[in-house]
């Protein structure tokens, strides 16, 4: 569980290190040039994943608390919103334009939904504090740029890539028997 958890504080302390430390971040930057900097930036990422992931493995699935019935149900409804979100933080989308954060906002949805079906000490560790560092982010980087900047433009191309909707050929016709 130890090593669970410093992967996770590791992931956490990386990710928030931009917001919290904006000039401590230039300067290092500036210091290391932009390659070396996301260089770095991600051999501490794939560390703390690493430790994330044999923390998980090691780690013994003990119950906390009682799931909800209704547990499943959320995950189902949930999910294929959080992988919307997930994946509307990048390209000019209205969700972005709308919620400025939605990848954090996916994150924060997935694992809470998470928490619903997983009881264990190890879930909670995991996505109880992703869900917190992503909570965290959306209140600090929302403070911080609040005014500063104007809505991220959007075009509906953009958000048609980010969410596609079901598409029907119209070569693929029904095909209904003569009368």
């Amino acid at each position: 569980m130890i090593l669970l958890t410093l992967g996770g504080v590791l992931f956490t302390l990386t990710h928030l290190y931009p917001c919290f430390a904006a000039q401590h971040r230039a300067r290092l930057r500036e210091r290391l040039g932009e390659n070396r900097y996301k260089g770095l930036f991600s051999l501490l990422v794939f560390v703390a994943i690493g430790g994330i992931l044999a923390g998980w493995r090691s780690a013994s699935p003990m119950p906390l608390y009682f799931l909800p019935v209704w547990g499943p149900t959320l995950v189902m409804g949930i999910m294929p919103i959080a992988l919307v979100l997930l994946c509307a933080g990048q390209g000019a989308n209205h969700f972005r334009r709308w919620l400025v954060h939605p990848q954090l906002l996916g994150v924060l949805l997935w694992s809470g939904a998470h928490l619903a079906v997983n009881s264990e000490a190890r879930s909670l560790v995991l996505f109880g504090g992703l869900g917190l560092w992503a909570l965290i982010s959306i209140v600090w980087i929302s403070m911080r740029e609040w005014g500063r900047h104007p809505r991220a433009a959007a075009t509906w191309q953009g958000t048609g890539v980010t969410a596609p909707l079901p598409h029907r050929n119209p070569d693929d016709a029904d095909e209904s028997p003569e009368t």
